[in-house]
């Protein structure tokens, strides 16, 4: 039954009330004018040019503000991992520098993997155990190029984070929200789709936190958390 209550408490991330748009968080202020428009849509991309430079880290001991952490990780960009329940452990697998922190579950919306071995990274089925970073989230948006179908109950439009491989190899983060509201976004079953739309190029990608415990932190776009973000994936300064 351990699955199952991790599957019922996954919902808690999605069903979080949308904060106000005029709401301050006294932390970084958003950039909405940067921000690229697709339909009904506002979004931008962060894109890992090289693997030596990412790193993944949990933040749920003692967890800090976004934009605390990509100062003293000294992150060019900072991006929000995927789920933990409200015990404050991650929701599935996690994976850094080689070490387990959390292991693998067995779950229906967390259904995917993203694994980053000797400078590449995957999104599947199936962990990579000796992966130098990874992470249990979803579902899976996007496999072999092609939008997956989701059938989500009590679907609700949150801004959405997802992690994507193009056919280059290239590992790319999205964030993609509404311009009411930075917390607010495309349905859940609407994303892969969404997401194959902005960047045609993309094999495969990963759904990871929304909503208000996300956070996007780049040179050009700022959009905070408001609630805390589990863990979080830096891409360090030159």
């Amino acid at each position: 039954m351990k699955w199952l209550w991790a599957w019922l408490m996954s919902w808690l991330t999605v069903v979080n009330p949308v904060p106000s748009p005029s709401t301050s968080l006294g932390v970084i202020d958003p950039s909405p004018a940067v921000l690229q428009e697709f339909g009904e849509f506002r979004y931008s991309q962060a894109i890992v040019n090289d693997f030596s430079r990412l790193r993944l880290f949990s933040n749920l001991v003692e967890p800090k503000s976004a934009a605390e952490l990509a100062a003293a990780k000294n992150c060019e960009f900072l991006v929000n991992a995927g789920f933990y329940d409200i015990s404050n452990q991650h929701l599935g697998w996690f994976q850094v520098n080689g070490r387990e922190l959390s292991p693998k579950q067995n779950n229906r919306l967390f259904d995917g993997y993203l694994s980053i071995t000797s400078g590449a990274a995957e999104i599947g089925f199936a962990p990579r155990p000796a992966a130098d970073f990874g992470l249990q989230s979803g579902p899976v948006l996007v496999f072999d190029a092609k939008p997956l179908k989701l059938t989500i109950k009590d679907d609700q439009p949150r801004r959405r984070m997802a992690a994507a491989i193009t056919q280059d190899e290239q590992l790319i983060f999205l964030v993609i929200l509404s311009p009411q509201s930075d917390y607010s976004g495309p349905l859940l079953a609407d994303t892969p789709r969404i997401v194959l739309s902005i960047n045609q190029d993309i094999v495969a990608a990963i759904n990871l936190d929304g909503g208000s415990a996300s956070a996007f932190i780049t040179p050009e776009v700022n959009l905070p958390e408001y609630q805390p973000i589990g863990g979080y994936f830096c891409y360090t300064k030159l």
